[in-house]
């Protein structure tokens, strides 16, 4: 039995098209996971925040939530509302899903730069934070 458990994957490490075929049905996976999640009664039990029901500050990650919901459910505008940085994650990772997906069927390497560097990371994270100082700065005057 282990032996053929170690073929199977050995035969899917040395295949790149398989390889990728099991990403994208994994990843086809999490997201049907996702819209059952939100769009049953699943989703009551996500707590509400405690920093913004306490204290009235908006923490770093309020409204991904319904950015998430409103984007599973096709209103983008209401999702890019709710939590733009959020929105644009999720553009980015389904860009780079598909950026991949060619790449990978072509053998090439186009949009070398669309990949994540180390300094894109922190960059993002950093607009993140300082947008969710804004937020509350201004919901505070």
């Amino acid at each position: 039995m282990l032996n053929k458990l170690k073929r199977i994957i050995n035969i899917i490490n040395n295949n790149k098209y398989l390889k990728l075929l099991l990403i994208q049905l994994l990843i086809l996976l999490v997201l049907v996971l996702i819209f059952v999640f939100v769009n049953s009664s699943l989703i009551n039990i996500i707590p509400s925040c405690y920093w913004y029901e306490n204290y009235g500050i908006h923490c770093f990650s309020c409204g991904s939530t319904r950015c998430i919901i409103n984007f599973i459910n096709g209103n983008l505008f209401s999702s890019f509302l709710s939590n733009p940085f959020t929105f644009i994650l999720i553009i980015y990772l389904f860009s780079l899903d598909l950026l991949y997906i060619i790449n990978t069927i072509l053998d090439k390497k186009y949009l070398k730069f669309f990949y994540p560097k180390w300094w894109y990371v922190i960059i993002y994270f950093s607009l993140w934070a300082i947008y969710t100082v804004i937020i509350n700065i201004l919901n505070f005057a």
